[in-house]
């Protein structure tokens, strides 16, 4: 598998997984895993099931669960993409290794994930087209709008629980994607009377009386969100919408 070669047409899925599960058996990665582990050692309590999937294989995960959803919408047009709230990276680099004629820039409000998300894109061959940026909260992004033609969110607005600051996510994302652009969220369904993470039940429905630690979101509270920029749903299947977990899509029409 070519990862360094600019070219529009997608890398098969089968392939990419393919190729991310050589990563995980290679002794680049027992090394990563080894300085991960020495760095953040509370992370070794978790079940390795869940640290497996969330953290140390996450492009594996990304690229089984969120790519399915992200290929509905993703064609060769597509150059430059954001990934806002990229954690250690796992969406940027699963996305780059299936589409190697894409530059993807990462954000993350914790530089530690940053850091992280650099190495493991050097780990999988994409370091020459993964950025990834240490952004304080509550700062605009360092770039001009329009500047993206996609932006991808998967698992993040649900931990911005106050209102404000979720708007804030939702117009900077809105602001950065050009008009004709691609916005796609993954989220969990704010319709849901439990929380989907905790299985809390009412958290979602009253955030403020439980004092909800994680309030999920939706494709119609994004919309309510982004205003005055005017999004329109964009070849999501009408049943994502109800779905537990959510993946949709929205395009920014022009003003």
């Amino acid at each position: 598998m070519e990862t360094h070669e600019m070219k529009a047409t997608p890398v098969p899925l089968d392939a990419a997984k393919r190729f991310a599960e050589a990563i995980g058996r290679s002794d680049g990665h027992r090394a990563f895993v080894e300085a991960i582990l020495a760095r953040f050692p509370w992370r070794a309590k978790l079940p390795r099931e869940v640290l497996d999937r969330d953290y140390l294989r996450i492009v594996d995960h990304h690229l089984a669960r969120l790519l399915p959803h992200v290929q509905r919408f993703l064609d060769p047009s597509v150059r430059k993409v954001l990934d806002f709230g990229c954690g250690s990276g796992g969406s940027a680099i699963a996305l780059a290794l299936v589409y190697p004629g894409v530059h993807c820039c990462g954000t993350d409000i914790d530089g530690a994930e940053i850091a992280v998300a650099r190495e493991r894109a050097e780990l999988y061959g994409v370091g020459d087209r993964c950025q990834f940026l240490h952004v304080e909260a509550g700062r605009p992004l360092p770039f001009p709008d329009n500047s993206f033609d996609y932006c991808q969110c998967s698992s993040v607005l649900e931990y911005a629980t106050d209102e404000e600051v979720r708007r804030f996510c939702v117009q900077e994302m809105a602001r950065l994607v050009k008009p004709g652009g691609l916005l796609f969220v993954s989220v969990p369904n704010r319709l849901y009377p439990f929380e989907i993470h905790t299985r809390k039940w009412g958290w979602n429905y009253f955030p403020a009386r439980l004092r909800a630690r994680i309030v999920d979101s939706s494709y119609w509270e994004v919309r309510r969100l982004a205003r005055p920029v005017v999004l329109a749903p964009h070849r999501t299947p009408l049943s994502q919408f109800f779905t537990p977990w959510s993946n949709f899509c929205l395009k920014k029409l022009p003003v």
